[in-house]
């Protein structure tokens, strides 16, 4: 029965996400476009739990790298089709708490979509590294890196920016970001079941 809630739930996002790609047609300005675009990859992120949940059969355990292997698939598919992007993503973890699922998978939703719109506009070649191992006490460690050459500054403030703040303190966590040889993003995370 849980399997088939979480099949439910996707099919349910996947209509959201249609009806949000109909009205978007609608939209002329292509700032307000760009944001309902973002607010369809946000919701695909979480589809897509829904969906690895529902295809696996310990309903506890996705495996993680699959998840973030097909989820920046997307994201690379919809954001950056005219580059070539080299995806690494290391994890030692075994899994996450399925209240933990989500905002990391909506963290990594927003860090890949602001590389892909923002830091590869003046490379032949992206590549984003992604690691992710445990700490003590219920606690993992995500490290996510860009070679890119951000085109325009990461604006203090913006919806992206405050929405990986609040994941991150969701998970009573912390984050670090640095723009050395592209852009690093630190972050210790709980894992919460």
């Amino acid at each position: 029965m849980l399997k088939e809630i979480h099949h439910r739930v996707k099919n349910n996002l996947q209509v959201i996400t249609s009806l949000l790609r109909l009205q978007s047609r609608e939209i002329e300005d292509e700032k307000t476009k760009a944001q309902f675009q973002d607010a369809v990859q946000r919701i695909i992120a979480m589809s897509l739990i829904h969906e690895k949940i529902y295809q696996n059969e310990n309903l506890s355990k996705i495996d993680l790298k699959d998840y973030l292997d097909t989820l920046a698939a997307d994201l690379i598919h919809t954001y950056a089709d005219n580059i070539k992007i080299t995806l690494d993503i290391n994890s030692a973890l075994d899994r996450l708490g399925n209240n933990t699922l989500v905002p990391v998978a909506l963290i990594f939703n927003e860090l890949i979509s602001n590389s892909l719109k923002h830091a590869f506009n003046d490379l032949d070649h992206g590549h984003i590294k992604v690691e992710l191992f445990p700490r003590e006490k219920n606690m993992f460690e995500l490290m996510y890196k860009d070679n890119g050459k951000w085109s325009e500054p990461v604006k203090e403030g913006s919806f992206g920016l405050e929405l990986i703040e609040t994941l991150t303190e969701q998970l009573d966590g912390k984050v670090e970001r640095k723009s050395e040889n592209g852009t690093v993003y630190r972050f210790i995370l709980k894992n919460v079941e």
